[in-house]
């Protein structure tokens, strides 16, 4: 599994990113691939084979425009590499996994609001970096398919309050720590690194350990420092107001640190941990400092308070220099009981115990990953390409997606998406009008699809103008069912480069014929119809025969295929005609613009009753069973031919021509034949072959190289990309 984990700033003593690389680390032993995407990072920081890096660049000069450049970075890299899942601990837009270890910005926002001067809950309101962070919140508690891991109920609690996200959507994972890397330390020892810290060995030391002083509460422990005289304190972190803290401190029992890669040293030279933070969801320095044995002093509006408090680990205070004062008071006093609870209390944060969760929710997930896809059909008419949508939409809404078909409701695949079990929304899509656009418009707002598929020419163009209206762009991926030819034009250019994220074909010549000349510069991708192979299965022949009514000791020769033009059903009847021999018989299955010239052509042949046109119908396979020769004699716009493949799934003899994608889908059938297209002397010679050489072993011709399930898991591939890629297109 891969999996890409995404975080800005990677620095070495950041909390966030010392929970990455411990519960990376640890699940990376199980295989899977982890990917860290961040601006900075130590390449070296983990020895662990599983864990890459990936820079994501960012630019501007103020942060709002460094944001939005980091943004943009990431979802290239999204885009151009395919993670199973994508965990962000950003907030970002688009991914699969938010971890919420940085809280709720909105809810971090108003407590500041609580505690600032006028001026600053001012700016606090209009600053656009802020605004911009709050509306991103907005929009993730939107997306119904992207899953929360609070690290505490406090954060869990406020999701919901601020953004009425549903617990279905939420897991609390609590941060994990190597219980046995951190450990008490003897009497002796601690009094020894007091004293190679330059503290007095005889007093309590009151350890604080975080970046951002202001919000956790720094200053007011060196305040309240100041009112305990037989009280000493460590500081450990890095902000921009560290010289203001230090002159603070100046002439008081008070060490500050700047930032350390490793604090081992200053917890056990701790007696007491206090983080009076103003809103920290589970800090991983309280955690160590459990693992410590260190009675534990913060306030409410950390993650890790209901913990301290139900196990009688510590003190609860305000963010307030007396309450911090009285609360050092009151852990020191009771430092046994709170020391032998914290080492209880950090047994629950035990990594083995994390990872555990966070794998099983990673297979959860991955396993039941949706999309919402919205297919867009304009033709009006009925054949393999709208069998096609129907088939693909079936089996996606077979696999849990949300699926649904937007078709002009004049449309015959909006009169028969029920046979398939599809929903489909019946609108105005047949030009490229502005009412059509309206219409289609007002759907993809409503639907909200993670990606539309669009299946011809008009519903691609009022899509992709569509998309340029809405503030939420979902991916477009346009599937080219034909081998017909893209004008080389500037508006065909606008639409396969700049109004679609991926390209699907049906085969690997239609493929080509997009991106020989790098016409089309978006990643393009061949995934043929698939067929159902429990359906499309031999049998028996005499008694399908028997029950269609058709000649026992006839060789028969049959096609299903829309009647156009260039499927070549005229050349078929001409060709059958040539072999003069009564003991044949053709059978055409389907409808459409050349019946009534079929009808004449069979009229007209020396064997009129041994043609049999039947017409349109649903269930075309006891006559494929009752055939002997399957013909399909195209001259032009073909893809993979469901038709073909349906009849190598059933293992019949097959003639052809080298048309678009036939030759790929027949290139390891052993049973075919292809001829010159629009020749019925050649057809005819084929077919006289065919009948002098039977096929005895149908059951051993069986071939199916392309499955509904193969079809399934090619097109999410390419779903998957197409949306990871679409914030290229906001």
């Amino acid at each position: 599994m891969k999996i890409a984990i995404i975080r800005r700033k990677f620095t070495a003593f950041g909390g966030a990113e010392n929970f990455i690389l411990r519960a990376s680390s640890g699940l990376s032993q199980l295989g899977i691939n982890f990917f860290i995407i961040s601006e900075l990072w130590k390449k070296n920081a983990n020895n662990s084979k599983n864990i890459h890096w990936i820079e994501a660049k960012s630019h501007g000069l103020f942060r709002f425009s460094k944001l939005l450049s980091f943004q943009k970075s990431v979802m290239k890299i999204i885009s151009l590499n395919n993670f199973d899942l994508i965990q962000s601990h950003e907030r970002l837009t688009g991914v699969d996994i938010y971890r919420l270890g940085d809280g709720i910005h909105a809810a971090w926002i108003d407590r500041m609001k609580k505690i600032s001067p006028w001026y600053k809950k001012a700016w606090l309101s209009i600053d656009p970096y802020h605004q911009k962070i709050i509306r991103i919140e907005k929009e993730m508690s939107e997306d119904k398919s992207l899953f929360y891991v609070a690290n505490s109920d406090l954060v869990k609690y406020e999701l919901y309050k601020y953004y009425k996200v549903p617990e279905s959507r939420i897991k609390v994972i609590e941060n994990g720590i190597d219980i046995k890397s951190f450990h008490p330390v003897s009497a002796t020892k601690k009094e020894a690194t007091k004293k190679q810290l330059a503290l007095n060995p005889k007093l309590p030391v009151v350890l604080f350990v975080g970046s951002g002083f202001e919000r956790k509460g720094a200053f007011e422990i060196v305040e309240a420092i100041k009112l305990l005289p037989k009280f000493q304190a460590i500081i450990v972190g890095q902000d921009k107001k560290i010289h203001q803290l230090r002159n603070l401190a100046r002439g008081h029992n008070v060490l500050i640190t700047g930032p350390q890669d490793d604090i081992q040293k200053y917890l056990d030279a701790s007696d007491i941990f206090c983080l009076p933070s103003l809103y920290d969801s589970l800090p991983n320095a309280a955690l160590e400092a459990l693992c410590c044995g260190l009675p534990i002093v913060l306030t409410k509006d950390v993650g890790l308070a209901p913990h301290i408090e139900k196990n009688l680990a510590g003190v609860i205070c305000k963010k307030d220099k007396h309450s911090i004062a009285d609360a050092l008071i009151k852990a020191w006093g009771k430092r046994k009981l709170f020391s032998k609870n914290a080492l209880k209390a950090a047994k629950a944060f035990d990594i083995k115990i994390k990872n555990k969760e966070w794998l099983h929710l990673y297979n959860e997930l991955a396993n039941k990953k949706k999309i919402k896809v919205l297919h867009t059909e304009s033709s009006l008419g009925w054949g393999g390409q709208e069998i096609r949508v129907l088939t693909e939409a079936k089996i996606y809404s077979k696999y849990g997606h949300e699926v649904i078909v937007a078709a002009d409701k004049k449309s015959l695949i909006a009169k028969r998406a029920h046979l398939y079990g599809v929903r489909c929304e019946g609108i105005d899509l047949q030009k490229k009008r502005f009412a059509d656009l309206l219409s289609l418009r007002k759907l993809i707002k409503k639907v909200r699809p993670d990606v539309i598929s669009c299946h011809s020419s008009t519903d691609h163009w009022l899509s992709a103008l569509a998309r340029l209206t809405l503030n939420i762009k979902p991916a477009i991926v346009r599937t080219r069912h034909i081998s017909t030819h893209v004008h080389r034009n500037m508006s065909s250019k606008w639409l396969y480069n700049k109004g679609c994220e991926s390209i699907m074909t049906t085969s690997e010549s239609i493929k080509d014929d997009l991106t020989i000349d790098k016409f089309v510069r978006t990643p393009t991708k061949s995934v043929p119809t698939g067929i159902d192979t429990d359906i499309f299965v031999p049998g028996n022949k005499i008694q399908q025969r028997k029950l269609l009514n058709l000649p026992q000791k006839h060789f028969i020769f049959g096609i299903a295929a829309t009647l156009r033009s260039w499927k070549g059903h005229s050349d078929l009847i001409q060709a059958f005609n040539l072999l003069k021999n009564p003991m044949c018989t053709l059978i055409i299955i389907g409808d459409g613009p050349q019946m009534e010239n079929c009808k004449k052509l069979a009229k007209a042949s020396s064997y009129p009753e041994n043609i049999k046109l039947v017409g349109d119908i649903r269930n075309i396979v006891p006559y494929l069973q009752a055939m002997d020769c399957f013909v399909l004699p195209s001259y032009a716009n073909e893809g993979v031919p469901q038709a073909l493949l349906q009849a190598m799934s059933v293992g019949l003899s097959i003639i052809s021509c080298p048309v678009g994608g036939i030759p790929e889908t027949l290139s390891k059938y052993k049973k075919a034949v292809l001829v010159k297209p629009q020749s019925p002397e050649l057809l005819s010679k084929a077919m006289l072959k065919i009948m002098k050489t039977p096929n005895t072993k149908q059951m051993k011709n069986i071939h199916r190289p392309f499955t509904l399930d193969v079809m399934y898991k090619s097109s999410l591939e390419v779903y998957g990309k197409a949306i990871g890629n679409r914030f290229n297109a906001n």
